[in-house]
């Protein structure tokens, strides 16, 4: 086991000298054994080392024994041990989940704690035989890759140096150091989803090959690997097709994204909705098909996901976004000339003037108009549309409305697509048309600047 664990380590770089690592130890033979085989390493890599113990209140004095032995054993290392009690039943209740993944949610939370206390890294006892129950777990859940690579090695703070050692060996390694450690009750008791596979499923599986375990692990880690390499490429191609991306809105060339294998457009799918909802667990296979099913459709093609998103396509663009960041009660901003001002809506500042045409602003997206000013006799407003609205073209008057269409201006974009006007009649819509009736002519007196940009200083 040691040569394995240290194997493992350098593998994955899991440990660096002056390290602080919080280990989780339950009292069990894998914990014991992890942080036992911390501790003799510790002087070679310097490290500092601390033990945390949930006692999850299930077994009664059962865990009571547990929580007491766990704190003698640090004791006898040397190692500063942190003892939580957790009403697990209650807790699972509270947050409306099964007491399996509340007592996991109530571990990591204390790890979780005490490592940003220390700035430390969490170890946990995770080994090749999880590893094998871990995969056949999922595998009957119907999850994917990702899934099916089992449990990480190294996940963002998370180092699991124990997980490419089988559990005999674990075993061996206690009685050779003459480690003592409990048996959980519960593991032999096949009321829970992972000890019905432990208890029933693997040794079948054992008995058609004798290195089921070993065999299964070992094609979750080259899975694992492999997976790794497919989320740097996902990476490149969703950069690729990605057009733009705020909080709660992400937009995507349908075009670009079309390009690729359906293997790779499930991915950028996935990864553009993580940009929405970090945890995106509960979408499926499924929903990531009706996205795609609707790139094929043509525009103004919808699908509603779980969490509020919302995916559609408008012309060439795929908009994913989520509902509750996403409404818009419109605007109304009054522009007095030489007071620049803020429009916080379309994230740009607007500027009117009735001095000299400014030429070099030095910003970036800047959009210049002049009007005749003797032509309006009110407040000049930068709003969005209303209904009614209309701009005098050459040709007569056409609704705000219907220049949209014409434009293919995404249905989301008009509802604060900027509309300078006077109070009774719109004068532009900023960067798209402008109505005849304010143009300059030769009789024209008076001149008013209107200028936009989305540089933050002028």
């Amino acid at each position: 086991m040691r040569r394995t664990a240290l194997n493992t380590i350098k593998k994955y770089n899991m440990i660096e000298k002056g390290d602080v690592i919080i280990t989780g130890i339950s009292g069990g033979a894998d914990s014991c054994a992890l942080l036992h085989f911390l501790c003799s390493i510790k002087e070679h890599y310097n490290l500092s080392i601390y033990a945390v113990h949930i006692n999850h209140g299930i077994r009664g004095e059962e865990a009571d024994g547990d929580q007491r032995f766990v704190e003698e054993f640090c004791k006898s290392l040397n190692v500063p041990c942190k003892s939580v009690y957790y009403d697990i039943k209650k807790k699972a209740v509270e947050w409306g989940l099964g007491e399996e993944e509340a007592g996991r949610k109530a571990r990591y939370d204390e790890f979780s704690k005490l490592a940003k206390e220390k700035k430390g890294k969490i170890a946990v006892a995770h080994n090749m035989n999880d590893q094998a129950e871990t995969v056949i777990m999922r595998m009957c859940r119907g999850s994917g890759i990702k899934g099916i690579g089992g449990i990480a090695p190294v996940r963002e703070n998370i180092i699991r140096p124990l997980i490419e050692c089988p559990r005999n060996s674990i075993e061996k390694y206690c009685i050779k150091n003459n480690i003592d450690y409990r048996t959980d009750c519960t593991n032999e008791m096949d009321i829970y989803t992972r000890n019905k596979i432990r208890l029933n499923i693997l040794p079948l599986m054992r008995e058609v090959n004798e290195n089921a375990i070993e065999n299964i692990a070992r094609t979750a880690s080259i899975i694992y690997e492999e997976e790794e390499y497919l989320e740097s490429l996902t990476e490149y191609n969703y950069e690729k097709c990605l057009i733009s991306k705020n909080k709660g809105n992400v937009v995507i060339d349908i075009n670009k994204i079309k390009e690729f294998h359906n293997v790779m457009i499930r991915r950028v799918l996935r990864r553009a909705l993580r940009d929405i909802k970090k945890d995106i667990k509960d979408i499926s296979y499924t929903h990531i098909e009706s996205i795609n099913d609707i790139l094929m459709k043509g525009t103004g093609k919808k699908v509603n996901l779980p969490f509020g998103i919302v995916c559609e396509t408008e012309y060439e663009k795929l908009k994913i976004y989520n509902e509750n960041h996403t409404k818009s009660e419109g605007y109304s901003y009054i522009l007095t000339p030489e007071q620049k001002i803020y429009i916080k809506e379309i994230g740009k500042y607007a500027l009117l003037s009735l001095n000299q045409q400014k030429k070099n602003f030095g910003l970036f997206n800047v959009c210049t108009k002049v009007y005749d000013y003797d032509k309006i006799n009110t407040d000049i407003y930068l709003r969005t549309r209303r209904a009614g609205d209309y701009i005098t073209l050459k040709n007569g008057k056409k609704k705000v409305k219907d220049i949209f269409i014409d434009c293919k201006i995404p249905s989301k974009e008009r509802d604060v697509f900027p509309v300078l006007s006077t109070d009774e009649k719109a004068i532009s819509l900023v960067g798209l048309r402008d109505s005849v009736e304010f143009y300059i002519t030769e009789n024209t007196k008076k001149r008013v600047y209107f200028y936009i940009w989305e540089e933050k200083e002028l």
